[in-house]
Parts: C-alpha cells; sequence; structure tokens
C-alpha cells in the first residue's frame, strides 16, 4: 500500500494524518502553499489608516466583531496590535469590547476563545458570544421582518470588524457585510437571510459579481455601522497572509480578490476516477463538512469522470456541530436529500468522530459513511477501476478550482 498525508484537526492540533491507499492509484496532489504570511512590520503598517480614524472620532468606547471556530483565521497576533491603538486614541480596556460574530453557531468556551484570540486579550478584554436575544431595532425593515442587531455592537462608540475571507456558496466569499448579517442580528433575520439561499437569492461561489444577496446586507450595515474593516486573507495552514483595512466594501472586496487569487487551483481540465478532499482548515464539525465540496462545486468544466467518486474527509473534532436554523431541531432544518451536483457520482464520507446516526442527520441515508478509513479502502475496491487517476485536495474547504 501507498500513502498520503493530509492536514487534520483545525484548532484541535492542526496536525498531519496518515492515509494508506492502494498501490497503483495515479495521484494528482493540488497544494496551497502557505510561504508568504505577512511579516509583524507590515501588519503594524497596514493599521496604520486606523489612529486617524480613532482621532476624528475621539471614542469613549469600542468594539471588536471577530468570526468564530467554524472560520480559520488565528487573531492572536493582530488584535493586541489593535487594542495598542485604541488605548492610545484614549478607549481603556475596560471600555473594549471583543464581540464574537456566530450567527446561530454555538458560544466559544473560554478554551476556545483563548485558541482564537489569544490568552492575552481574553484575560484583559471583555469578550463576548453574540446572544440572538441580546438585540435591538436598527430601523430597518426587511420585507415585514424587522431587523435586530447586537446590543454591544449598536451601544459601542467605534466599531471594528475583522474577518477572515474563505469561499461561500451564496455570499461569494466570507466576512464583510456578512459579520453583521447573519452575523450579529436577531433570530428572524437570521431565519430571513439563510432562506435566501433556498430562494435562489444568491450570487456564485467564490465570486463577489451581481451578488443580491451580498448588495441587500451592505445596505443594511449603511444604517448599523462600521467605522474600520479589517479583511484577513488566510493562508491554508490558517496564518495570516495579508490584510486590507478601510471601508468595509471596498476592502473586503480587495481582500476577496487576493483569497481568490490564492486558492484558484488549477486542474488542467483533467477528469478524475476518484476526488479525494479534505474539509481542512473548517473541518471542526460535520455541520460544517459541506466546504470540502468546493473544489467540484466550484469547478466549470467536470472534475469526474461519470460514476466518479468523491471522498470528502473531516476531523470533526467538534462532532456533529450546532447550528440554530440547520441543525437537528431548527427551524430550516429538513430531512437531508440527495445532492443534485452529485447526482451522477459516487459519495463517501470519512470522520472518526462522528456516528452513522450523526451523519444521517446531515447527508442523505443513501451516501456512504466509514469512520474506519480501512473499511472505506475495501468499499471502494467493488466499484473503482484498476489503477485509478485521482484528484487529491488537502484543503479542500478553501480550493476553487474554476
Amino acid at each position: 500500500m501507498a500513502e498520503i498525508t493530509l492536514p487534520w484537526g483545525a484548532w484541535y492540533g492542526d496536525s498531519m494524518k496518515s492515509f494508506s491507499i492502494p498501490d497503483g492509484w495515479e495521484i494528482d496532489a493540488y497544494n496551497l502553499d502557505s510561504e508568504m504570511a505577512i511579516s509583524d512590520s507590515d501588519l503594524a503598517q497596514k493599521l496604520n489608516a486606523l489612529p486617524d480614524s480613532l482621532s476624528e472620532k475621539k471614542p469613549k468606547s469600542a468594539v471588536i466583531v471577530v468570526d468564530d471556530l467554524t472560520r480559520p483565521v488565528e487573531l492572536h497576533g493582530l488584535l493586541p496590535l489593535i487594542i495598542s491603538r485604541l488605548n492610545n486614541a484614549g478607549v481603556a480596556n475596560d471600555k473594549i469590547k471583543v464581540l464574537i460574530g456566530l450567527g446561530s453557531h454555538h458560544g466559544l468556551s473560554i478554551e476556545n476563545m483563548q485558541k482564537k484570540l489569544g490568552k492575552f486579550i481574553v484575560e484583559n478584554v471583555n469578550c463576548i458570544n453574540h446572544d440572538t436575544e441580546d438585540v435591538v431595532p436598527i430601523d430597518v425593515i426587511w420585507g415585514k421582518t424587522e431587523v435586530k442587531l447586537n446590543r454591544h455592537y449598536v451601544e459601542s462608540d467605534y466599531k471594528i470588524v475583522i474577518s477572515g475571507l474563505t469561499a461561500h456558496s451564496f455570499a461569494g466569499f466570507s466576512g464583510g457585510a456578512k459579520m453583521l448579517f447573519p452575523g450579529l442580528a436577531d433570530m428572524e433575520t437570521l431565519a430571513k437571510t439563510h432562506k435566501s439561499v433556498l430562494m435562489g437569492f444568491m450570487g456564485k461561489l467564490g465570486s463577489m459579481e451581481n451578488n443580491k444577496f451580498r448588495a441587500t446586507i451592505e445596505e443594511f450595515v449603511q444604517k448599523a455601522g462600521i467605522d474600520f474593516f479589517i479583511g484577513v486573507v488566510i493562508n491554508a495552514n490558517r496564518s495570516i497572509r495579508n490584510i486590507y483595512c478601510g471601508h468595509y466594501v471596498d476592502a473586503h472586496r480587495e481582500a476577496a480578490e487576493e483569497a481568490r487569487a490564492y486558492c484558484l487551483t488549477n486542474t488542467n481540465n483533467q477528469l478524475y476516477d476518484v476526488v479525494i478532499s479534505s474539509a481542512y482548515p473548517k473541518d471542526t464539525e460535520l455541520l460544517q463538512a459541506e466546504n470540502g465540496f468546493i473544489p467540484i462545486k466550484s469547478s466549470k468544466e467536470k472534475l469526474l469522470k461519470p460514476g466518479g467518486t468523491y471522498i470528502l474527509l473531516t476531523a470533526c473534532s467538534e462532532g456533529l456541530g450546532h447550528h440554530g436554523l440547520f441543525g437537528p431541531g431548527g427551524r430550516l432544518y429538513r430531512k437531508p436529500r440527495p445532492i443534485r451536483f452529485l447526482k451522477e457520482y459516487n459519495f463517501v464520507l470519512f470522520s472518526e468522530n462522528v456516528s452513522r446516526e450523526d451523519f444521517q442527520t446531515v447527508f442523505n441515508e443513501d451516501y456512504n459513511f466509514f469512520n474506519n478509513w480501512d473499511n472505506l479502502i475495501e468499499h471502494l475496491n467493488s466499484f473503482v477501476p484498476a489503477n485509478p487517476k485521482v484528484a487529491i485536495f488537502p484543503y479542500g474547504s478553501m480550493q476553487l478550482t474554476g
């Protein structure tokens, strides 16, 4: 048997895991490099516009909105630089709040806050998980829905939003205005944003062009306000590749352009018998595993031969995970149906940290699930051709192929 090695367990060890594969498999491995990480000096220089903005507004209090553990970027190097600039502008630590934009995800424990934000921030600044009940109106009506936003955000004098950018199925890329809507919204607004997906009110995966959903939420942000936005381009190993600062639309677009260029993976229109995609670095929970479909969903040309096999691997370090809308018991939860873009293919998911019951909560019961790799390989032997052509995407939740 031969062997492949894949990144594994974002936020939970970030190790490399080996998998045995049959001899004779013809492998094309499509990697992403993490060589270009932003230096401390460049990071500090990029934030030079922040003191000027603070000087103009002279705030007494500030809030810093960040994404949660389902998003890959670590902020322990960036946040102290921002806190220092706030302190220099006269905003003391006890007047600063770090607000986790959870949407309807589960809140972060102190331990997980330290992973995301760094121990210094958690010990010196008030760090708060978004609560969909602790919200106030912002004088915006969306259809028949009164839009409400996190109270701590609305009440703060100065509002900073930081978001890492990864390709997103209906928002093009994550972050930007999406950090507020749905990230800091009430449950009714959250439900409406996610229903927009079901109604086709969306843009294209990995593209910001003609995106009706994003245009709508960016209009709402004009009312809510963002004083300073930081868009983070993320390396495959979760380090910061670059940041873009300024207006929440302009800086987000610039960051999205670089993120797309970095994540774009050229397969030269090859057709494969088997595709192996790791959900790393968004492999914390099963409810996020669908991000590992990005290579096949974003491909302009077919990636798999008819009857080919898509194997999705995910650590699921937190098990099934939680989503207040689409998770079990959520108001938008539906029994999983077959996935349209997998119609002519075989689909297999591998994870050691979830049960078949968990799997069938998220994926249609007709798909194949394994928590033992050897059993999975044995299953493949019955229908995968001899000496198959195999593509491997070690960072499948980031890798755009078209």
